[in-house]
């Protein structure tokens, strides 16, 4: 076996790895990183005091000049408590671009508690080993799948929140209402579990997911004025030909809901569209409410257009 090397950064040498390395990994790297590369204790203690690396915890190291972004960040805090540690709850939300969820939230991790430390930087959740079908990467950086990660977070947050979390997972197809019934079941008894479960049941297979995050706080808006004859995703079918699908009907009164997130975004041949689609409503007789994110500022002017429009339609 050849003897470790301290060398500088020619091709291959354990400096030039470590640049690569690094690069994968948002600038930062482990101690146990260095030594697979090559270098020796020593050789690490030089480059440290040489102010080449830069310590960011007891064995998480950033090569000088990378900037520290909260991407960074967190592969640092993943790499303190390796191999098992990854980004869990709120940081986990925040990688996977739930709606709501900020990335200036504080760094969480989940680890295996027998390798429990005193006073890490981060907040840690100390858990039995994750399985590796509840582990993944985003961003490069180790993290909990999408369904473990909204068992997690349905404790800690809003029911709200909660919803908008699960109707995104589902609209963008990186979670299913089966596999959040299967989290549910081997979560035992933990913070989270009624209302996440209350949620799911309030859904089943065929339901159509909201198309946006706006269509979700809109139906919940609907729902809690508790109008009778509300039917979400509707089809406007004339003689077996599909007129429009409308985010929200009241059929017997021919009223519609729509929720308008901006959509003259989409171009000018979504715009001819929605302009044909809104026509042929009105000529068969539907009165259509848009419903803008200003709007949802002031619920119960929703909720009194929505009446008025049905007394009309009904009466």
């Amino acid at each position: 076996m050849g003897r470790v090397l301290d060398a500088e950064c020619t091709p291959r040498s354990p400096d030039r790895q470590i640049a690569e390395l690094s690069a994968t990994q948002h600038g930062v790297f482990s101690r146990s990183q260095a030594h697979a590369a090559g270098l020796s204790k020593d050789a690490i203690r030089r480059r440290v005091e040489s102010a080449r690396w830069r310590r960011l915890d007891r064995d998480v190291f950033v090569l000088e000049g990378s900037p520290m972004t909260r991407f960074a960040t967190m592969m640092a805090a993943c790499l303190s408590l390796w191999p098992d540690a990854l980004a869990s709850h709120l940081s986990a939300a925040s990688l996977w671009q739930l709606p709501g969820f900020l990335t200036t939230t504080p760094i969480e991790i989940s680890a295996d508690r027998a390798r429990r430390r005193r006073n890490p930087p981060y907040k840690v959740h100390w858990t039995e080993p994750i399985p590796d079908h509840d582990r993944t990467f985003v961003n490069a950086i180790p993290v909990t799948s999408l369904s473990r990660t909204i068992l997690d977070i349905a404790g800690a947050v809003a029911p709200e929140l909660l919803e908008e979390a699960v109707d995104d997972a589902l609209r963008r197809r990186l979670a299913s209402v089966s596999r959040l019934h299967w989290q549910l079941e081997k979560a035992g008894r933990r913070r989270g579990v009624a209302d996440l479960g209350a949620l799911l049941d309030s859904r089943d297979l065929t339901r159509a997911v909201p198309e946006s995050v706006l269509e979700t706080k809109v139906a919940r808006i609907l729902r809690k004025a508790k109008l009778p004859g509300l039917v979400a995703q509707y089809n406007v079918v004339v003689a077996g030909h599909l007129i429009a699908r409308v985010d929200f009907a009241f059929p017997a009164a021919k009223v519609a809901v729509e929720a308008d997130g901006y959509r003259w975004h989409s171009g000018r041949a979504q715009w001819q569209q929605d302009l044909e689609r809104r026509n042929a409503l009105t000529n068969l007789g539907w009165r259509v409410i848009h419903v803008t994110w200003e709007d949802l500022k002031r619920p119960q002017a929703i909720v009194d257009q929505v009446e008025q429009a049905l007394r009309a339609g009904l009466y």
